[in-house]
C-alpha cells in the first residue's frame, strides 16, 4: 500500500511538472523559490512579485532559517528558479538542502538561480558567488559615488545608466531613466561563461565609509551574470534594494556636469529588473535546434556515406524564444566544422529566406568535402554571450575513390602519354624502313653469283 501511494505521489508531481513547463512563459517552468531572511520583509518587494504573477510564476515565499526546504521530490525538481533573497542568513552555510554544495547542484541539474547581496552579506552567499566565477567586495565595504547620486539621498544610493551586458541579457532601449542602486560591488572573473551586467559610472568609489574627492579610475562593477554549460543561468546582484518597491518607484534627480539638474518620475529599475529577471528565468534569448541535415548537391535525400571531393550541401534551422514565442532566429557568424581529430573546413553559414509561417531561421552552406576519407564529424557549436548553446553534429564516413571511379586521363600526365605516343611511332617507323631495306644484301649476292 506504502508503496503504491509513492508511486501516485510520483506520477502526480511528474505531471505537475510537465504542467508547469507547458504553461509557463519560461521554456524551463514556472516555479520559482523565494528564499528571505525573513518572511516579514516579503511585502517589501510586492512590485517584483506582482510582475511574475503578471508572467504567470508560481511562487513559494520561504524563509532561509528553515529546516526543511526541500528542492526535489523523488529525484524530479520541486522548483525551477530560485530567487536568493537571504543574504545575512548565516545559518544557510549548513543547511541540507541549500547550502552551497547543493544550490551548485541545482545550477548543474538545469536549474537558475538569481541571488542579491547587501553591505551585511554573508560568507555563505560569497561562497556560493565564487562558484560561479564572481566575487564580492570584501566586508564592510561599500559603493559611493561623488557625482552620479540622488540628488535627494546621501552618496551611498548611487546612480548609473552604464548597461554593459550583450542586447540579448539586456536591450540597449531600456529609457532615458537611470537605475537606483545601493550596496557592494563585484568581481567578474575571466572564465568565459560569465558576463558583466551592471557597472558604475566613473565617479563611484569602494570604500568603508563616503569621502569627498575620492573617485576610482575604474568603474565597479555592480551585477554579473553566468550561463552554465547546459544552459542553465545564476546571476549575481549587490544590491538586494534594487528590487525593492522603494526604489521600483523613487523620484530621480541627477545633477549634470554643468550644474543642472534632470528630473525623471521614476527610476529605470523597474525596467532593468524586469529584463534581468527575464534573462535570468530563460524567458528569452533562448535558442532551439529545429532541425539540421545534409545531402549531396543536386539531391535531397540524406546519404549514408560520401565520397572524398564530393559537393554538398548542409542545412541548419534555429529557433529564438523572445516573448513567449518561438521567432526564426538571425545571425551571421554561424560556423560549420568538417573534423577529424581536427577541423578539416570551417566554414560560415548563410541564412536563406524562409516562409512568414515558419517561426525558424533556416542557415545553409555549399560545401567540397576534403581530399581525405574517414569519419567526419560535421559540428556546429554556437556560443554567444547571452543565447544559450547551439551544439548540433551528424558522423559521416567519407569513402575514397573505387578503382573504376579516378579519370582516364590526367592532365598532369601528358607528357607521359607523349613519350608512350613518340615511341610507338618511332617503333613503327623504325619497323617499316627496316622491312623495306631487309633482304637487299643477301639479293645482291645472289645476282652476283647467278652473274659469275
Amino acid at each position: 500500500m506504502k508503496s503504491l501511494i509513492s508511486l501516485t505521489a510520483l506520477v502526480l508531481s511528474t505531471l505537475t511538472v510537465f504542467v508547469s513547463v507547458a504553461e509557463s512563459k519560461s521554456v524551463s517552468g514556472n516555479n520559482v523559490l523565494v528564499l528571505l531572511d525573513s518572511t516579514a520583509h516579503r511585502n517589501a518587494y510586492s512590485r517584483l512579485w506582482q510582475t511574475l504573477y503578471d508572467r504567470d510564476f508560481k511562487l513559494s515565499f520561504i524563509s532561509a532559517s528553515e529546516e526543511n526546504i526541500p528542492l526535489y521530490y523523488f529525484g524530479e525538481p520541486i522548483y525551477q528558479h530560485i530567487l536568493h533573497f537571504a543574504p545575512t542568513t548565516g545559518s544557510s552555510a549548513t543547511h541540507k538542502h541549500i547550502n552551497t554544495i547543493e544550490l551548485v547542484k541545482f545550477v548543474n541539474k538545469g536549474g537558475n538561480l538569481l541571488v542579491a547581496a547587501s553591505k551585511d552579506v554573508k560568507q555563505t552567499v560569497r561562497d556560493v558567488a565564487s562558484e560561479f566565477d564572481i566575487e564580492f567586495d570584501p566586508a564592510g565595504k561599500h559603493v559611493f559615488d561623488t557625482t552620479a547620486y540622488n540628488v535627494s539621498s546621501e552618496h551611498d544610493i548611487i546612480l548609473t545608466s552604464q548597461v554593459v551586458a550583450p542586447h540579448s541579457i539586456i536591450p540597449k532601449d531600456l529609457g532615458a531613466a537611470p537605475i537606483v542602486y545601493s550596496g557592494i560591488g563585484l568581481t567578474v572573473g575571466q572564465v568565459p561563461l560569465v558576463n558583466r551586467v551592471l557597472s558604475s559610472e566613473k565617479s563611484a568609489f569602494v570604500a568603508k565609509q563616503y569621502t569627498k574627492g575620492v573617485s576610482d579610475v575604474d568603474t565597479v562593477d555592480l551585477v554579473g551574470a553566468f550561463q552554465a554549460r547546459n544552459s542553465a543561468r545564476a546571476t549575481f546582484v549587490g544590491s538586494l534594494d534594487l528590487f525593492s518597491d522603494k526604489f521600483f518607484d523613487a523620484p530621480v534627480k541627477r545633477k549634470q556636469s554643468n550644474g543642472d539638474v534632470v528630473k525623471f518620475k521614476k527610476s529605470g529599475n523597474e525596467a532593468f529588473v524586469t529584463e534581468l529577471i527575464k534573462w535570468t528565468f530563460q524567458e528569452k534569448s533562448v535558442l532551439k535546434v529545429i532541425d539540421h541535415r545534409h545531402h549531396k548537391a543536386n539531391h535531397t535525400e540524406q546519404p549514408s556515406y560520401y565520397r572524398i571531393k564530393d559537393d554538398m550541401v548542409y542545412a541548419l534551422e534555429i529557433s529564438e524564444y523572445v516573448d513567449d514565442h518561438w521567432v526564426p532566429f538571425k545571425a551571421d557568424d554561424i560556423q560549420l566544422e568538417f573534423i577529424m581529430l581536427d577541423p578539416y573546413i570551417r566554414t560560415t553559414l548563410k541564412q536563406v529566406p524562409v516562409g512568414p509561417q515558419h517561426h525558424y531561421g533556416r542557415f545553409k552552406a555549399h560545401v567540397q568535402l576534403p581530399d581525405v576519407y574517414g569519419v567526419f564529424t560535421f559540428r556546429v557549436n554556437y556560443k554567444r554571450a547571452g543565447f544559450t548553446y547551439v551544439l548540433a553534429e551528424d558522423v559521416v564516413a567519407i569513402r575514397p575513390f573505387r578503382h573504376d571511379e579516378y579519370p582516364r586521363f590526367l592532365t598532369a600526365a601528358y607528357p607521359y602519354y607523349t613519350s608512350v605516343g613518340s615511341m610507338v611511332v618511332g617503333f613503327l617507323v623504325f619497323s617499316a624502313v627496316w622491312l623495306s631495306t631487309w633482304g637487299g644484301r643477301a639479293l645482291e649476292k645472289t645476282e652476283k653469283t647467278k652473274k659469275n
